[in-house]
């Protein structure tokens, strides 16, 4: 078949996550084709023609599919079913079930057919070939009631436009990770990367919340330069041996601020722990998105980072957070680390940085003194002596009661003698941190300029915009607003070396807590009716056994019972199914701060019940 006489109908469309675009109707030459910007539609063979206004796509961030509407009109013949098929060298076969068409016949005595197509988003710019069922009657009377050239068939292609582009960043900006989440980070960037310069600085904001005003996203979302990422190592080596340390951390999507933050905390752990593998896990779906659509680095979130420990058949897994505090985010690491603790002999949960009141003065002399350097100081003690200059370390915030640790840094900072120290928060909570409280305070006590620097582990977005942009409702534009004369330092606290020797403290801290779990072994398996007697071998200084059986050798599907005590040893184990042959084995554990530590697994033995 000639090219030429191919029918190649192509949808440029600009997409929203459900919304609907005009588009240009049907003409055979390319001129008319041409009049939408965003919107073309081509047909050499002029067999129907796309209806004004029809065009919609929904883009579905949880399975990462598009489904593409359209409405088609013919003069004779009604177009019922739409397949997209896979072309091979004599023929072309449907790659999955026909759609039916809602066809409907209008006043001129045309017929309207439209269709709902669910495609990948990877296929998104790629041209797509599909057929169409007809029905129609030939001039001779002749009926017709067949697939169209199913081996000359239609092809769509779903177009990128900014459009395109702000749905699909919007569709990752999203903090849970989803079967979509690949695709859609992979079209995201693929489409950035069709858009020409002008088209690029078309991509628009979004809400992160529909009920936000705050605008996420945009074209800086791609094109803003932070760093080389091929700097920076996302820590999902495989093959680590039996112990890890895995580094739980918030994240950045600015590159450069990873590499020398949490980065630079994963290499000084790496050092200083040479039995234990250092892995990293984040705890923001949103920023490994970012990282991934931009970047292609792929970084593990913490169910992947402890999947994935499982799979390299970690026996111990100490968790060395990042975070400030034991507030909403420690608490929720935990929970979900938790969840695999049957996987593991033992799980260690490490401080995070400001746990004791000692840790939040070394912080506080860390980063004041870091600041005061880096604003020309001498030292502490110089730029403690300034009646014209404070210094203001912008936190967070929480709702959380770990909150009190922005007063007991303030407090901390006052009586280490730097009273032009302030402490403040993004979420103004306390609300004594709030950047219109500090301002108060700072004018108060009659400081002309303001020093402002990061209470973060890393200068990431709070960092870089919150605090030093040059929006309205940043800091830096609400201190100069005031009158003051503002310098931004853009650093996180983990760029210090006292802060990165505090982690190494806090890792060397749980691995000490690390126990040995003497193993037992299975003495004895009696089979009764429909039930197991299991003798344990009696081990001292163990709170409790373990007693885990299936009917697999590989124990798949076990169940595992828990007994507290040493001192008996004999386990009925009921309600098994007569003839089976069971597998049993058997452990010891002792209790910990964090739950529980396990001994190995004993040698599995086999009995058939009665």
């Amino acid at each position: 078949m000639k090219k030429s006489l191919k029918k190649l109908l192509t949808v440029v469309l600009s997409v929203s996550m459900l919304f609907t675009m005009g588009t240009t109707a049907f003409a055979a030459d390319d001129t008319a084709a041409e009049k939408s910007a965003t919107t073309k539609i081509e047909s050499t063979l002029g067999m129907f023609t796309p209806v004004d206004d029809t065009i919609k796509v929904t883009i579905d961030k949880e399975k990462g599919t598009a489904d593409v509407t359209f409405t088609t009109k013919a003069v004779q013949r009604q177009y019922t079913k739409i397949a997209l098929v896979e072309q091979t060298k004599s023929n072309a076969a449907k790659t999955k079930a026909a759609v039916k068409g809602d066809v409907k016949k209008e006043a001129d005595g045309s017929y309207t057919s439209t269709f709902t197509l669910t495609i990948s988003v990877s296929k998104l710019g790629e041209k797509i070939p599909f057929s169409l069922y007809q029905k129609f009657t030939k001039s001779d009377g002749t009926k017709v009631d067949q697939w169209y050239n199913m081996e000359n068939q239609h092809y769509l292609t779903v177009g990128f436009s900014p459009s395109v582009v702000t749905e699909l960043t919007s569709a990752i900006y999203y903090q849970e990770r989803t079967a979509g989440t690949d695709a859609l980070c992979a079209a995201a960037k693929k489409g950035w990367d069709a858009l020409s310069d002008a088209e690029k600085k078309e991509v628009t904001g979004f809400g992160y919340y529909k009920d936000e005003e705050e605008e996420k996203g945009g074209y800086e979302y791609f094109a803003e330069d932070t760093g080389d990422a091929s700097l920076d190592n996302p820590g999902n080596a495989d093959k680590i041996g039996s112990y890890e340390l895995l580094v739980a951390s918030f994240g950045t999507s600015y590159n450069d601020s990873r590499v020398q933050t949490i980065g630079a905390i994963e290499k000084a752990l790496t050092k200083a722990s040479s039995k234990y593998a250092v892995r990293r896990g984040f705890t923001s779906q949103i920023i490994i998105n970012h990282i991934q659509a931009r970047d292609s680095e792929f970084i593990d979130n913490m169910d992947q980072a402890v999947q994935r420990a499982i799979k390299n058949n970690v026996k111990v897994l100490v968790v060395q957070p990042t975070t400030l505090m034991n507030g909403a985010e420690y608490d929720e690491l935990k929970a979900t680390v938790n969840k695999y603790k049957s996987s593991f002999r033992q799980i260690v949960f490490s401080e995070p940085l400001c746990a004791t009141t000692e840790d939040k003065t070394t912080v506080a002399k860390s980063v004041y003194g870091a600041s005061a350097v880096d604003a020309g100081f001498k030292d502490a003690e110089a730029a403690a002596a300034s009646k014209d200059t404070a210094f203001v370390f912008m936190g967070h915030g929480t709702s959380h009661q770990a909150k009190v640790l922005y007063n007991d840094m303030q407090k901390i900072v006052n009586d280490l003698g730097y009273q032009n120290a302030f402490i403040g928060t993004v979420e103004g909570n306390p609300e004594d941190t709030s950047c219109e409280a500090v301002i108060e305070k700072a004018k108060a006590a009659g400081y002309k300029n303001i020093v402002l620097r990061p209470l973060m582990v890393v200068a990431g977005d709070h960092a870089n915009n919150d605090m030093a942009g040059n929006d309205d409702d940043s800091w830096k534009s609400q201190f100069e607003k005031a009158g003051f004369k503002v310098t931004s330092q853009v650093k996180g606290l983990g760029e210090l070396e006292a802060v990165q020797q505090l982690y190494v403290a806090k890792a060397k801290a749980a691995i000490a807590k690390v126990v040995t779990v003497k193993a037992t072994s299975i003495s004895k398996l009696a089979a009764g009716t429909k039930k197991v007697t299991v003798t344990i071998k009696k081990q001292s200084s163990v709170a409790g056994y373990q007693v885990r059986y299936a009917t697999s050798k590989k124990m798949t599907k076990a169940v595992t019972k828990t007994y507290t005590g040493a001192s008996k040893t004999k386990k009925i184990i009921k309600s098994l199914k007569t003839g089976k042959t069971y597998y049993f084995q058997v452990r010891t554990y002792k209790k910990t701060d964090d739950g529980k530590a396990y001994s190995a697994w004993s040698k599995a033995k086999s009995v058939k019940v009665k």
